[in-house]
C-alpha cells in the first residue's frame, strides 16, 4: 500500500513539473496577493452599504479571513479597508473599475491554473470573463453572508453565555468547511467533465484542513517566536504574506492534480 502511494505521488509530482507547476504557483500566489485587498474592500463596502460593519464581522476578518497575516499588519490593513469602505465614493468610478478588474483577474488565474492541472480545456475568452465576474459576485455575497452569520453568532454568544474558545473553534470549523466546499465547486466548474464525488470531496476537505494547519502553525510561530519575529516581521510582512499565499497556491495545484488522478479525463 505504501509503495503504491509513493508511486502515485511520484506520478503527481512528475505531472506537476511537466506542466510548469512552480511557475503557475508563483503566478497564482501573486494573483492571490493582488486580488485579496480589492475583494476585501468590495465585500466590506457592500456590507457597510447594505447592512453595517459589526464587531462580529471585524472579528471574522481578523480571526478567520486574514488569520495568516501577522497581527500588527492585519490591524493596519483592516483599519484602512474599513475607513475606505465607509467613504468608498471618494475612490471614484475609475478606482472602482480598477478594483473590479483586479478582482476578476484573480479568478482568471485560478481558472487557468486549475484547468491546466485538471486536464481540462480552457473556455473561450468572453465566456471565461463572465464566469470570473460571476465568481467575484458570488465571493462578495458569501462574504456578506458571513457578516450576517458572525452577527448572529455574536448575539447567541451574548444571550447564552457561550465561551470565546467554543466560538473560536466553531469559526475555524466553519472556515474549514466553507473553503472545502468552495474548492469542491471549483473542481467541478473547471474540470468540465464528470468527477468522482467522494474522492473529490475528500481531496477538497483535506486541502482545506492543510490550509487551516498552515494558518495555525504560522500564527503560532509569529505569536510565540519572540522579539526577533516582531522586529523583522515589520520589515518583511509582504514576504511573509507571499510565502503563505504561495503555499496556498501549491495546495490548490496539488489538490487539482490529485483530483485529475482520481477522475482521469479519458475515463
Amino acid at each position: 500500500m505504501l509503495t503504491g502511494f509513493k508511486r502515485e505521488f511520484a506520478d503527481v509530482v512528475n505531472k506537476y513539473n511537466r506542466r510548469n507547476g512552480p511557475l503557475l504557483a508563483k503566478g497564482l500566489g501573486f494573483s492571490f496577493l493582488f486580488g485579496l485587498i480589492p475583494m476585501l474592500f468590495l465585500s466590506v463596502s457592500l456590507t457597510a452599504y447594505l447592512y453595517k460593519v459589526t464587531p462580529g464581522l471585524q472579528r471574522f476578518i481578523m480571526e478567520d479571513f486574514l488569520a495568516f497575516i501577522p497581527f500588527g499588519t492585519r490591524q493596519n490593513l483592516v483599519s484602512h479597508v474599513l475607513n475606505a469602505s465607509n467613504s468608498w465614493e471618494t475612490i471614484g468610478i475609475m478606482g472602482i473599475l480598477i478594483l473590479l478588474v483586479v478582482a476578476m483577474t484573480l479568478f482568471d488565474s485560478i481558472e487557468r491554473t486549475m484547468a491546466t492541472m485538471l486536464d481540462a480545456p480552457r473556455r473561450k475568452f468572453h465566456f471565461a470573463r463572465l464566469i470570473s465576474l460571476a465568481l467575484m459576485v458570488g465571493a462578495v455575497l458569501v462574504f456578506f453572508g458571513a457578516a450576517i452569520l458572525s452577527t448572529v453568532t455574536t448575539y447567541f454568544r451574548s444571550a447564552f453565555n457561550i465561551s470565546q474558545g467554543l466560538v473560536s473553534w466553531g469559526g475555524k470549523l466553519m472556515s474549514w468547511l466553507m473553503f472545502g466546499l468552495v474548492l469542491l465547486g471549483f473542481f467541478y466548474l473547471f474540470a468540465r467533465r464528470r468527477l468522482k464525488f467522494w474522492p473529490t470531496l475528500g481531496i477538497a476537505l483535506i486541502t482545506s484542513l492543510l490550509w487551516q494547519l498552515v494558518i495555525f502553525a504560522g500564527s503560532s510561530l509569529i505569536k510565540y517566536a519572540g522579539r526577533k519575529v516582531i522586529i523583522y516581521g515589520a520589515l518583511a510582512w509582504v514576504t511573509a504574506i507571499l510565502l503563505y499565499l504561495r503555499i496556498l497556491a501549491e495546495l490548490v495545484i496539488f489538490s487539482s492534480l490529485f483530483v485529475s488522478r482520481a477522475s482521469p479525463s479519458d475515463a
